[in-house]
């Protein structure tokens, strides 16, 4: 535990650096969020909406899925709900955005969210036939000089992200190479037969990230028959309706709680993946972190998660993120000094290390602290499934600068140690650093 007069020392400056994150200069990972408005869709847009200030939003469009589709001449209307649900989730983003300024400058304007909304392939499932400006507007966001990565998350059916690459193919083929590059796409499930018949035949350089039912699925419809009992506290009508539904306002009153309980946010993970908690989970699908991980099998990052498999990969971290959810929607109505932000922490050292069979390896924080001046411990475990090594053993775990292990004889191998750290505030946060060391010959 870090002493009260360290803390008092650091705390000043830890603040300014918790809030930092809009500072000019900062890359925020781009994303384009395409949705085809289910429930669960529009439960996960909250959540989104109030972690806008973790990216660089370029695009919020409505689609289509295999469960939604709009209808036209043709094709009758299928359990379709009007677009104006995120006008009206947007309105209520405007009434807290003041008070979201507070906490972070990076949150977007409201102004500006509004002019990236777009409607794309809307009218039937796997309608992909036509240009929208939907699927114009990632065109223009692919073909923009930034080489940075863009975040496609196909919350519904992958079509209108499919109309813009077949656009991206007919009329600039040259520039093929270079968007398979910078594309990332997410998927919740396979939502309709784009991904299959068009996405991966057609553009096979493309990194995709397939997140299955039994990852997705702990924070979906069936959550209740997934979770166990000391997580599923955290997605019951007491808990949410003290730590979202009730006096958090105009936003999180809009979720669409089923009998004051969680709903399903089984579109979440696509977003959850980027949130920059220290775990590193967008450096590679194999790390994990809050989306759960991925492996890679017939060319494509699939979840690993299987029915009653311990640990599952999203809800080992299911409380946190909670929590954490818990404090931003406290972020819409209170103050600073009356919330609770998470503790900053950084490792000694540098976070990839090449080590040999043998070396006794020191973890070392180089700096521990927390903004609000909330006590914080510190705990160094290895995230052995994410790494390829076999357990270790850690000397003082609850150490920040005396934590030791001893390198297993596993040249070729690598380990992730993590740096976990809490803070003891209302609601109790946490922040990571992963390490990984990779085990030379």
């Amino acid at each position: 535990m870090r002493n009260t007069q360290t803390a008092a020392l650091t705390v000043a400056c830890l603040f300014l650096a918790c809030f930092a994150q809009a500072q000019p200069g900062e890359t925020k990972p781009r994303v384009i969020a395409t949705t085809d408005g289910e429930i669960d869709d529009r439960c996960s847009m909250i959540r989104f909406l109030l972690y806008a200030n973790e990216w660089d939003i370029r695009g919020i469009i409505h689609s289509s899925s295999k469960y939604h589709w709009k209808g036209n001449a043709e094709t009758p209307a299928h359990d379709w709900e009007d677009v104006s649900w995120l006008d009206r989730q947007l309105d209520a983003y405007m009434a807290v955005y003041p008070n979201l300024k507070l906490h972070d400058a990076g949150y977007p304007s409201p102004e500006y969210l509004r002019s990236h909304v777009f409607v794309g392939n809307t009218e039937a499932v796997g309608d992909m036939r036509n240009a929208t400006p939907g699927s114009n507007h990632i065109v223009e966001v692919l073909l923009e000089p930034d080489e940075s990565p863009v975040w496609l998350q196909a919350w519904g059916g992958a079509n209108t992200i499919a109309r813009a690459l077949k656009t991206i193919s007919e009329e600039h083929p040259e520039r093929i190479a270079e968007v398979s590059r910078k594309a990332r796409v997410y998927l919740i499930s396979e939502q309709d037969n784009t991904f299959r018949e068009y996405i991966r035949p057609e553009w096979p350089d493309i990194q995709v990230l397939l997140c299955r039912g039994a990852t997705f699925g702990a924070i979906a419809y069936d959550w209740r028959s997934i979770q166990s009992p000391d997580v599923r506290t955290y997605f019951d009508r007491d808990w949410m309706t003290a730590n979202i539904l009730q006096d958090h306002g105009p936003l999180c009153g809009l979720y669409e709680a089923k009998n004051g309980a969680f709903r399903s946010e089984g579109d979440s993970p696509s977003f959850l993946h980027l949130i920059n908690n220290g775990l590193r989970s967008a450096e590679n699908p194999t790390f994990g972190g809050w989306a759960g991980r991925f492996a890679r099998s017939n060319g494509v990052w699939k979840s690993v998660d299987k029915d009653g498999v311990v640990p599952h990969t999203i809800l080992r971290w299911a409380t946190d993120f909670q929590n954490d959810w818990a404090a931003r929607a406290d972020w819409c109505v209170k103050g600073v000094k009356e919330s609770n932000h998470p503790p900053v922490a950084k490792v000694k050292g540098p976070l990839n290390q090449n080590v040999r069979g043998g070396q006794t390896v020191t973890l070392a924080a180089e700096s521990i602290a927390d903004p609000d001046g909330d006590a914080v411990t510190c705990r160094w475990w290895q995230y052995q499934e994410a790494g390829t090594a076999s357990a270790v053993a850690i000397s003082n775990p609850a150490s920040t600068d005396n934590a030791s292990l001893i390198v297993p004889l596993e040249p070729g191998k690598t380990i992730h140690i993590i740096l976990e750290v809490s803070d003891d505030g209302t609601p109790p946060l946490k922040q990571w650093q992963r390490m990984i060391l990779a085990i030379q010959e």
